[in-house]
């Protein structure tokens, strides 16, 4: 086993589930997001049950736990002031539950996080997500009361997810559920979420938002570009840096994990269903750590560039890219070697492994209907489709392997223990051909407007189908641009310097970010343009389709 220490507290991956005045709720999806441990337990006078299915236990406090009257089950990270006290930042989360309350709790939070906490003197049931969403939970009702979720099963009832823009409490004496939301106007629709409860109650206390508001204004003026330039990568790098070191500290390949990719691989390729069915070979690991899901784009190849700045010489960096169809000829297979060309030359001496994750039409067909869309499930439009399966397929990480440049090697499976992703870039730095063509449309009102709204409601388009599709591979799953600390930093600055539209397409969008990787020699990468996953890996033609991304896609609902 592979095994690294570094001092600060180890984070955990999971599913969770909670079930009031319902049968207790596992599913085969909650088992494969935590695969070597899992517990339940029942409370209040068996009205309430805690289930939490975790990978690779780490530290010493196994979920659900409890401490002093609060019951916590968590997936996430804490990421904020490390106490080395602490070998589990499960146990610090229900240490500072336990001293400090709920409200507290959540506003001293930096990392992605999904809680559930029941209180047992005042008899409330305490659950959130973070602000971004960035960890899954969802609810439905049954039976006499609600189940609390990970992931969800159609078969055990209507599931919506949990809106992140507030925290909720629900008062099991009175039945009533009370909703604290940030101090602005909610920006996503939670009427279906509070219809689930008898006369909800929202809080006159408000919460602090966690980011900074959005600078509208065009010029820059109190600082140079290249301060600016500096502080920028300075603040992303810590965000990747963090999130390394945590998903590392005494990490070992998991056995469970493995175990899992082999029983996936040989289930499908003994129905014909793997475009690799016919070799006769054992699959062969790549013995990462790490893994990055990669196009070849600015967003993914600057993380793979700072996780090479932070983590030992010695671990090699899986770089996972997904194709459908003619596999060689996709955008992202094209500009995923060619990014990689530019991480060799920039990154000397690090192994990286671009692991070739080829999907035929058949493969895609029998595993969405199979599998898939039961994960990217509520969620249900064409564009939810594309992307879920895409990233699915990804994550799941079995392709050819070249580990050196213009050397393929055999059929390979990533270890990867935690995926990193780019998503965040295109929404904060005008990434979307829609701030563009908003911007030469309306003008700046048009564009800011465009921006709020996409930062805003990030939570309810992604990151919770993200978050599950990616989690079913037992993979934990990070956004470092989406840091809070970092968002904040990038709001604060003048729009005229993160995106230039007067300039063309592949030079205007995220001119910063584009700006930061010639800095540091990834000259490549720097002049792409931006392609959805959907049309870059082909994924959006492979059926032949003629369909709207926001169209209902009925290969998910049948």
């Amino acid at each position: 086993p592979v095994s690294i220490l570094l001092n600060v507290p180890l984070s955990d991956m999971c599913g969770i589930s909670c079930s009031y005045k319902s049968a207790g709720y596992c599913n085969k999806r909650l088992l494969q997001r935590g695969p070597d441990f899992q517990s339940s337990i029942k409370i209040c006078e068996g009205e309430i049950s805690l289930s939490a299915f975790i990978l690779n236990v780490q530290g010493n406090c196994p979920q659900p736990c409890y401490k002093e009257g609060v019951y916590l089950i968590y997936n996430g990270q804490y990421l904020s002031n490390f106490h080395d006290s602490h070998e589990s930042d499960t146990q610090l989360v229900l240490d500072k539950l336990v001293n400090d309350g709920p409200i507290q709790t959540m506003s001293n939070f930096k990392g992605p996080h999904a809680i559930v906490a029941y209180f047992e003197k005042e008899n409330e049931i305490w659950f959130w997500r973070d602000y971004f969403g960035r960890r899954s939970l969802l609810i439905t009702k049954h039976c006499q009361g609600f189940v609390l979720s990970s992931v969800g099963d159609l078969s055990f009832g209507q599931w919506i997810e949990v809106p992140s823009q507030a925290i909720y409490c629900f008062k099991v004496n009175e039945g009533k559920l009370v909703y604290y939301q940030y101090n602005q106007a909610m920006f996503v629709d939670n009427s279906k979420f509070l219809e689930l409860f008898k006369n909800p109650e929202s809080s006159s206390r408000f919460l602090k938002v966690p980011i900074s508001d959005l600078n509208k204004t065009l010029e820059l003026k109190e600082f140079p570009i290249e301060s600016i330039i500096t502080k920028f990568l300075a603040l992303l790098s810590s965000s990747v840096s963090i999130r390394a070191k945590c998903c590392l500290q005494k990490l070992q390949i998991s056995p469970s994990l493995l175990k899992m990719i082999e029983e996936r691989h040989c289930h499908c390729t003994s129905d014909n269903t793997c475009p690799f069915h016919n070799l006769d070979t054992d699959l062969q690991g790549t013995g990462s750590l790490i893994g990055v899901l990669y196009s070849g784009g600015i967003d993914c190849t600057l993380i793979a560039y700072l996780l090479h700045q932070c983590i030992p010489p010695e671990e090699s960096i899986d770089l996972l890219t997904v194709a459908f169809g003619h596999y060689e000829t996709t955008p992202d297979r094209i500009s995923a070697k060619a990014s990689l060309a530019d991480l060799r030359r920039s990154c000397p001496g690090r192994k990286f492994n671009l692991v070739m994750v080829d999907v035929s039409l058949v493969e895609l067909q029998v595993l969405r209907e199979r599998h898939i869309r039961d994960l990217v499930y509520p969620h249900n439009t064409v564009l939810d489709d594309s992307i879920g399966c895409a990233l699915w397929f990804a994550a799941r990480g079995i392709g050819i392997v070249e580990t050196v440049e213009g050397s393929e090697g055999s059929l390979t499976y990533s270890t990867a223990r935690v995926v990193f992703s780019g998503l965040g870039a295109d929404e904060l730095l005008g990434g979307y051909s829609r701030h563009r063509g908003a911007w030469e449309n309306t003008g700046m009102p048009g564009l800011t407007e465009e921006l709020e709204r996409d930062i805003n409601r990030i939570s309810e388009r992604n990151l919770g189908r993200d978050n599950r599709v990616v989690g079913d591979h037992g993979r934990d799953y990070f956004t470092p641009y989406l840091d809070t600390d970092f968002v904040s930093y990038v709001n604060s600055l003048p729009l005229s310097c993160k995106m230039k539209f007067e300039l063309p397409r592949g030079h205007g969008e995220k001119w910063i970010l584009r700006r930061v990787a010639e800095e540091v020699g990834l000259t490549s990468s720097s002049v792409l343009p931006k392609r959805a996953i959907q049309f870059g890996s082909k994924i959006a033609k492979l059926e032949g389709r003629k369909e709207k991304g926001k169209d209902v896609c009925k290969r998910l609902l049948s």
